[in-house]
């Protein structure tokens, strides 16, 4: 098959650098490149609303039922689709996530950083590396030469109504298609739980298959979108600030406290919890007064077996912040299920109930006892 440029022509705009920025004939970094540039790719048009775990779950029953459950999925998944789109209106979350995107590169790339085209089809070519080798050399004749691929996703997912921002992407130096960093950040709107299983975040996009449930829990979609709006759009925004801060930081492009902190959630996902302790430590020095550092970084240390520093941690965070019910559940779940201290996890939880906590089955049961 021959090659054609058609895949890779128009991808290049001007890149105009600040005077004086010298040339670096060998970047290693967004830092250090001379003339670095980005493209962004949407995973979908609008919000994604994905949790009807149906499918998922017949498909561990019986693979009979893998085209009933997602017929299920689908009418499911469309019905709470569209309250979202009611509530929504004109608000363009993907726009939302480019424009604070592009604002933030600007500002911590003070060398000026130029935007080109995604790579969209591999047409003309025997495969996606060789399309992507066409558009580096076409970038590296613009002049580019660092160029950070990146790849946006966004919306409601899983039974419980995880709202979460999701970047992944490659740095390449396209010179010699070296890759110099590539990786993938899931924020979520929601509190740092110590129920919480620990997951790769780059894999929390989806509905959930470890518990089977026929049904979507009953506030999931309806937490968003009950006062019409408003919290999912500023939840939502809070995530994709979170994403974008952490992406900066990883790249070694931004100390921030945000970035910091979901950081440390990635790698506590990822059961790297002396990492993790660092991002949250870092987190803490950059920004004493935020709440959410310190409980998450109590989470961590309970899945890092250190379940009294855990608890130390936690019970200094209410000490601190008395109205913070995250902090209050994870004490109740420690003492409840860990401790088996019921006289100890009943003033926690009921505190937690108070400042407005879901019940849990477990602690429920155990504190029944």
């Amino acid at each position: 098959m021959g090659k054609t440029t058609s895949s890779v022509s128009c991808l290049l705009v001007l890149i105009i650098a600040l005077p004086g920025w010298a040339a670096n004939p060998n970047p290693t970094s967004l830092r250090d490149a001379a003339f670095p540039a980005w493209s962004l790719r949407a995973s979908q048009y609008e919000m994604i609303v994905s949790v009807s775990p149906i499918r998922q779950t017949l498909q561990v029953f019986s693979s009979s039922a893998i085209i009933l459950g997602a017929g299920i999925d689908a009418i499911v998944n469309e019905k709470y689709l569209k309250t979202v789109r009611e509530v929504l209106g004109d608000y363009d979350a993907g726009a939302v996530f480019e424009e604070r995107l592009a604002t933030r590169l600007s500002q911590v790339l003070p060398q000026g950083v130029s935007r080109i085209a995604p790579l969209t089809s591999t047409a003309g070519y025997n495969s996606e590396y060789d399309a992507q080798s066409a558009r580096y050399q076409g970038a590296t004749k613009g002049g580019c030469d660092v160029l950070l691929d990146l790849k946006m996703t966004y919306g409601i997912f899983g039974y419980v109504g995880l709202l979460a921002a999701k970047i992944e992407g490659r740095l390449t130096r396209v010179a010699d298609n070296h890759k110099l960093w590539s990786g993938a950040i899931v924020v979520s709107a929601d509190p740092i739980l110590a129920n919480t299983k620990l997951k790769d975040p780059t894999k929390q996009l989806g509905s959930d298959i470890v518990h089977l449930r026929l049904t979507v829990e009953k506030d999931a979609v309806e937490r968003w979108t009950g006062d019409g709006g408003a919290t999912i759009r500023t939840r939502y925004e809070t995530a994709v600030d979170g994403a974008i801060s952490a992406l900066l930081c990883d790249l070694g492009l931004a100390e921030e406290a945000n970035g910091e902190y979901y950081l440390g959630i990635a790698s506590m996902g990822r059961k790297r919890f002396s990492e993790a302790e660092n991002h949250f430590r870092n987190a803490v020095a950059l920004d004493p007064a935020w709440i959410e550092p310190g409980n998450a970084r109590a989470v961590n240390l309970a899945h890092n077996n250190q379940l009294d520093d855990a608890l130390a941690q936690c019970t200094e965070v209410t000490k601190a912040n008395p109205d913070f019910g995250p902090a209050w559940f994870n004490l109740a779940w420690w003492y409840a299920t860990k401790k088996h201290d019921a006289e100890a996890a009943r003033p926690c939880y009921e505190k937690a109930l108070e400042l407005g906590m879901p019940n849990d089955a477990k602690i429920d049961r155990l504190l029944a006892k």
